[in-house]
């Protein structure tokens, strides 16, 4: 019916406007997060594309449920405002019929989200998590950030003063060994190189 249609054809630029909007929010606060292990990192642009375009798929699953509840409230707000839905009401159609292809098109972007979120989505996660440990293997010095304490080397705790771009060699090191569980080492060290070995990070001091 064209009253559908005319329905459907103002949720239509509510929600493209609104899932893009969405998902710019999402990746400008995945860059701001990650900005510091992503810039100075000696990484490639190609290499960050490919970690932002994978960590879209996330923000979709996110984003398209989000811009359908904003399309909808954007649109028969604005057809309450201009008096259209009490128009349609009066020539014989309820509300459930006003609602009725609105619904139609949600349970389809309900199906394909969940197709989406069943194939697409695990997919994307374990490509970046490989990635990720692509980058930790060839450029430890990835997870270790200038200035702050950091536990992501499994047993031990390391602040470091300086890394470089380029190497893996760091300036003002300093170790607490968590791995005996009777007690702990502190080591420190003007500089040393870090590298990956066998699975696990060793430092070179």
């Amino acid at each position: 019916m064209l009253i559908y249609r005319y329905i459907l054809k103002a949720h239509f630029a509510p929600f493209i406007i609104s899932f893009f909007i969405v998902i710019f929010v999402f990746t400008f606060q995945f860059i701001y997060k990650y900005i510091d292990n992503l810039v100075g990192k000696g990484l490639s642009w190609w290499i960050i594309t490919q970690l932002i375009t994978l960590n879209l798929a996330w923000m979709v699953t996110l984003a398209g449920p989000m811009a359908m509840l904003i399309a909808s409230l954007m649109a028969f707000g604005s057809l309450s405002s201009t008096n259209e839905t009490t128009v349609m009401r009066s020539s014989g159609l309820s509300s459930f019929r006003l609602v009725l292809p609105v619904l139609l098109v949600s349970g389809i972007l309900c199906y394909g989200l969940i197709l989406f979120n069943n194939k697409v989505l695990p997919e994307a996660n374990h490509r970046t998590r490989v990635l990720m440990t692509d980058i930790q293997r060839t450029r430890p010095t990835f997870v270790i950030e200038a200035g702050r304490f950091t536990d992501d080397i499994s047993g031990y705790n390391m602040l470091v003063r300086k890394t470089f771009e380029n190497s893996n060699k760091l300036e003002g090191v300093f170790i607490i060994d968590n791995s005996n569980q009777v007690y702990s080492n502190t080591l420190t060290a003007d500089s040393g190189m870090i590298n990956f070995f066998q699975g696990l990070f060793e430092d070179n001091t």
